[in-house]
C-alpha cells in the first residue's frame, strides 16, 4: 500500500513538471530560421549538394549554412534555388 501511494505521488509530480515545461515551451518564441540552407540528395557515395536556398525558402528543409560557405558552393557550381535566388541576396547575380 505504501508503494502505491509513493507511485501516485511520483506520477503527480511528473505530470505537474510536464505541464510546467509545456507552458514554458508555449511561451518561448520559435527559433529564427537559418540565413541559408543546403538541399542535398543521397547518392551511392554519400550526400551530394543539390541546391542552395535562402533560409526562409519553403522549397527546402536542408542543412543550415553560413554566408561564406554559400558563396563557395555557388562558385563551385552548386545550383541556386530558382525560387528564392540566393545568388541575388548575396549580390552575386551576374
Amino acid at each position: 500500500m505504501a508503494l502505491g501511494w509513493q507511485q501516485k505521488l511520483a506520477e503527480q509530480a511528473i505530470s505537474a513538471l510536464e505541464a510546467e515545461l509545456a507552458e514554458q515551451m508555449a511561451r518561448r518564441p520559435p527559433p529564427a530560421p537559418p540565413e541559408w540552407k543546403l538541399e542535398s540528395i543521397r547518392t551511392g557515395s554519400g550526400p551530394k549538394a543539390l541546391r542552395v536556398h535562402v533560409g526562409d525558402c519553403a522549397m527546402s528543409g536542408g542543412k543550415p549554412l553560413g554566408r561564406e560557405e554559400v558563396r563557395r558552393l555557388l562558385a563551385e557550381g552548386v545550383e541556386p534555388c530558382p525560387y528564392c535566388s540566393p545568388e541575388n541576396a548575396l549580390g552575386m547575380a551576374g
